[in-house]
């Protein structure tokens, strides 16, 4: 039944008169009269919608200036969750409405109304080993300047035209176009300083070694458990001031049947580590003209752009610079190993060798886990990133009679990313991996998406009382994938990191330092879809879509595609009774979707015997089998692959009032997705499923919650404006589902999540992103148990420590006119979670921390509500004194990774409170012959933190992956950006 929609509207709108032209198009959604865009690039009045939805102007991203876009709009968009990565040009983690897929956590992204691919290369892991940086992603490379605007699609009503693609929300990115009438130049320039602060608190009161010891000597320990005495910091004065210089230049022109857009831009950014930096080119062109007495227009645009950078920070201890300095044995001279003299030439070998403190002179390395000098890494164990992206998009639309229009579109996205580690020969040898001339590890991503569709959009007029607008169309997506992985420590020649110098035919010894992979996926999806909304006396709206895919990642599963559906209304009670005069606009809206996705390219290759050949590897001439298989016995059924479906129920209000002042939006909607795709090993027999490893197609995870915007003009006039907007939301996530009751399961049973390193885990019951650590051993009553000398004992398996997500989202936008001088600022605020710190438990270790240096100071480590634990003299009695610093910190730090130490021990609150950003400016009228006028403001970005208890930025993430949050891993400390702008149009 459902599927006539489509042809019963077709005939339908046939059938009717036209209907009056459109209100004008504009940027922003301050009127109930405007136009926005919606999924497809479909534009409808704001009045009219039955969901809710969130439009900004390029203005504001381009206020105070990021090089991704996309961190310019953490704060200003209720319900939006953005995490950044590693350094300048890093991809960021876009979260709207909370987590809902274990397997793609990121909305769809469309420019201009056709979906692209946000490729990425290998995003990094959380974990003391990570040996890559986050390589970047698409948007990173998108000059902001070029943003007409950017629509958020939180809820699945809102994005369902776009099928599984649009199952976490979808971001519509609208380009700018040219403008009729005289041809006009704008530069844009901004130049920023960037400092590091909110840096790890460091200890310089307490040496490596006791001086009145006779051949005690510093470097002899690798620890800074020594007697009292004075180092000096090397790490501010390691850590430079960074620069960050944008420019951009754009040309418009046109007239009533041609309009032209062209700029290029350029990001040059010095990393406030030395000898990192990163370097943009963007080009962008748009031409819209029209043919054909103005009824055939044609669209065209392309944006390219190239990104080169230079050791960007790695998470993890072994390739970061910091945590050589952080662990730095206290008493080191560390000047003598500075820029200049990191390095000598192996008298042997001719090669340069590592000058260190923790080098012996035969070359061996003291410590374990070992570190490096660092301009030793910046310099011998360089990581560079090569990214390219390009994008093409083509749009023919002809407007068949005064409503009914006929559009043919489709894009052309291709993107790689190159990045490579060279370790050169003399590196501690546990980087080198059996190797002595060095090793090469280089990955290189590469994806590239077709897109094309075929759109019949109608607004017949039906009567004075009904309108309809429609859009019938289909569409054909293909994505490909072609993934090399390459890691020899086999180089023929020593340091020269080229292809043709790695030897692959050699008796190896097992571990790493040996791979070649090579993996080239393709997917297509096929669509077609429908939607209409109706509308009575401007009063009631009804708005339907279907879509119906067919996603070849479905093949062998016994069904070849899906179907959405959304349902939604609304009434504006302004236009059906009369209100007080004060309110000036008030909708209700209420809307039900279906939305899903799709299962990863090629790996329903397993299900199938003969066919799991094809899901086979080749690492170096080995074959690799695949690691899991699905269940496909009988009565397991229930967890064979199946899409992920996505039910939401939504439900707001839209008031508007004081002559359209003041604005509020709220919204409460509850999502259910299930059909999460999970991997699991299983150790033994479970539910009657043979040990093995596996592809389980269950789970499902809630999501509940509100997001709410309010607006107000304070004053609005000529003289002095002000305008206050206030963005707040809440989510509560919880895993309702793990596995079908008819499988007889442990109520403990936990996934690990993709990028987590075992820390980020499922749980039935629990939420997405759960922490699981080591905690302290406790009694019955709570107490925690310490051993006959005071040091406490700990829990042998991990358990549940917290959630990092925030409970609450608050950002607070002032914005201030005195004549032409403007003045804003931004707080945002994240409220509620628990995230834990590796780096922190690694200092503590190795008495580097000022935590450590204020317990020796006061004598020990008061330890609360402790007793004595079982088997000690004094079991059962409450332990009352001072633990020795040392002996605390070595039980509950560690190197080791997880499940040593006690993470309990490093938790803290989630909780910030922030000066996001922050301008003043001033508009110069010039109106000279050749220069119009010109802006020139003052810019800050993450000046400072009003609240903050956590030793590093909790909003800061390892990589781009569904489990690195929460988890601070040797990361970029906080960077503050201060510096100057200007915007001149010609």
């Amino acid at each position: 039944m459902r599927k006539a929609v489509i042809p019963v509207l077709f005939v339908f709108s046939l059938t009717a008169n036209a209907q009056e032209k459109k209100t004008a198009d504009t940027t922003k959604t301050t009127s109930i009269e405007e136009v926005v865009v919606t999924s497809l690039g479909i534009k409808r009045q704001a009045r009219s919608l039955t969901y809710s939805s969130q439009q900004i102007g390029g203005d504001e991203l381009t206020e105070v200036k990021t090089p991704n876009l996309l961190n310019s709009i953490n704060g200003k968009v209720s319900n939006v969750q953005i995490n950044r990565t590693n350094g300048v040009g890093s991809s960021v983690r876009v979260i709207m409405r909370g987590n809902k897929s274990v397997n793609n956590t990121q909305p769809l992204y469309v420019i201009d109304g056709i979906p692209i691919i946000n490729g990425t290369g290998k995003s990094a892991d959380i974990g003391q080993y990570s040996n890559m940086p986050d390589p970047g992603d698409v948007l990173s490379s998108i000059n902001p300047d070029d943003i007409e605007s950017i629509n958020f699609l939180k809820g699945a009503s809102a994005s369902a035209l776009y099928g599984s693609a649009g199952g976490n929300g979808a971001i519509l990115i609208t380009t700018k176009k040219g403008r009729a009438g005289k041809s006009s130049i704008t530069y844009s320039s901004s130049l920023t300083v960037d400092r590091a602060y909110s840096l790890p608190k460091l200890q310089h009161s307490y040496l490596s070694y006791d001086p009145s010891v006779s051949g005690s000597q510093p470097g002899q320990a690798v620890d800074s458990w020594g007697a009292k005495g004075s180092s000096k910091d090397y790490l501010k004065d390691f850590l430079q001031t960074g620069t960050t210089w944008v420019n951009s230049l754009s040309f418009q022109s046109g007239n009533e049947r041609s309009t032209s857009y062209f700029s290029i831009g350029n990001t040059t950014n010095k990393g406030v580590v030395p000898m990192s930096y990163f370097d943009q080119y963007n080009v962008s062109f748009r031409n819209s003209s029209k043919f054909l007495d103005d009824k055939l227009t044609l669209d065209a645009n392309f944006i390219g752009s190239l990104q080169e950078s230079k050791n960007r920070q790695t998470p993890g201890a072994s390739f970061s610079p910091l945590t050589s300095l952080y662990w730095l044995p206290r008493g080191v001279d560390f000047d003598q190993y500075g820029g200049n003299n990191y390095s000598y030439i192996n008298k042997t070998r001719f090669l340069p060798a590592q000058n260190w403190w923790e080098v012996n002179p035969d070359g061996s390395f003291k410590g374990n886990p070992v570190t490096q000098n660092p301009y030793w890494i910046l310099n011998r164990n360089p990581v560079t990133v090569s990214n390219k992206n390009t994008y093409g998009a083509l749009s023919l639309s002809y407007q068949i009679n005064p409503w009914l229009t006929a559009r043919v579109r489709g894009n052309y996205s291709w993107n790689i990313s190159d990045s490579q580690r060279d370790i050169a020969a003399f590196s501690a040898p546990s980087l080198l991996a059996n190797g002595i001339n060095g090793r090469m590890l280089k990955n290189t991503y590469e994806n590239s998406s077709t897109y094309g569709d075929v759109l019949l959009i109608g607004s017949p007029k039906i009567s004075e009382s009904i309108s309809l607008d429609f859009t019938v169309g289909g569409s054909i997506n293909t994505t490909r994938n072609k993934i090399g992985q390459i890691d020899n420590a086999y180089l023929a020649n020593p340091n020269l990191f080229t292809l043709n110098n790695l030897q692959w035919n050699v008796n190896r010894a097992p571990g790493d330092g040996y791979h070649n992979t090579y993996t080239n996926m393709k997917k297509q999806v096929q669509s077609v879809f429908a939607s209409a909304s109706v509308g009575y006396k401007n009063m009631f709206y009804v708005d339907m879509t279907f879509r119906n895919d067919w996603d070849s990642t479905l093949a062998l599963t016994g069904r070849t595609g899906f179907d959405y559906e959304s349902v939604g209304a609304n009434a504006i009670l302004s236009s059906i009774f009369k209100l007080p005069e004060v309110i000036n606009f008030w909708k209700v809206r209420g809307s039900y979707a279906t939305v899903g996705l799709g299962l990863p390219t090629n790996i329903t290759n397993a299900m199938v015997e003969y066919s799991k050949g094809y899901v086979y590897g080749v690492d170096a001439g080995t074959i690799v089998y695949p690691k899991s298989s699905f269940a496909t016995g009988a009565g397991f059924e229930a967890l064979l692959p199946k899409p992920e479906l996505n039910k939401t129920f939504e439900a707001g209000t839209e008031l508007r009032m004081l002559g359209n002042k003041l604005n509020f939006d709220i919204t409460y909607y509850n999502s259910n997705t299930s059909n999460q795709l999970l991997e699991t090993t299983i150790p033994s027999y479970l539910g009657g499923l043979a040990p093995g490893s596996y592809y389980i197609n269950a789970g499902k995870i809630r999501n509940t919650g509100f997001e709410s915007s309010l607006s107000y003009k304070i004053f609005d006039s000529s003289k002095f404006g002000w305008t206050a907007t206030l963005n707040a939301s809440a989510n509560k996530n919880k895993i309702v589902e793990l596995l079908p009751t008819s499988i007889n399961v442990s109520k403990d049973l936990t996934f690990s999540l993709t990028g987590g390193g075992d820390y980020t885990r499922l749980k039935l019951g629990g939420s997405f992103g759960d922490l699981y650590g080591i905690k302290f051993k406790r009694d019955d009553q709570g107490r925690i148990l310490v051993n006959e000398k005071g040091v406490p004992l700990a829990e042998s398996t991990p358990s549940y420590l917290g959630n990092p997500n925030p409970k609450f989202i608050m950002g607070f936008n002032n914005s201030f006119t005195i004549g032409k001088l403007g003045i804003s600022f931004l707080i945002d605020g994240k409220f509620g979670g628990k995230v834990l710190s590796l780096t922190e438990k690694a200092n503590d270790l190795y008495g580097v921390s000022q935590t450590t240096a204020d317990a020796r100071d006061a004598g020990g480590v008061s330890i609360p509500n402790a007793v004595y634990a079982p088997g000690t003299p004094n079991a059962g009695q409450a332990y009352t004194g001072l633990t020795n610093a040392k002996d605390y910190y070595k039980a509950v730090g560690t190197t080791e990774g997880f499940g040593k130490g006690v993470d309990e021990a490093y938790l803290y609150s989630a909780t910030t409170i922030r000066l996001r950003q922050a301008s003043v400016s001033y508009m110069f009228d010039i109106n000279s012959k050749y220069l119009k006028n010109a802006t020139v403001s003052l810019v800050g970005t993450n000046l400072f933190f009003f609240y903050k208890k956590a030793p590093f930025d909790p909003e800061q993430v390892s990589g781009n992956t569904p489990g690195g949050v929460g988890v601070d891993s040797f990361g970029l400390p906080v960077t503050r950006s201060i510096g100057l702008s200007l915007k001149a149009n010609f």
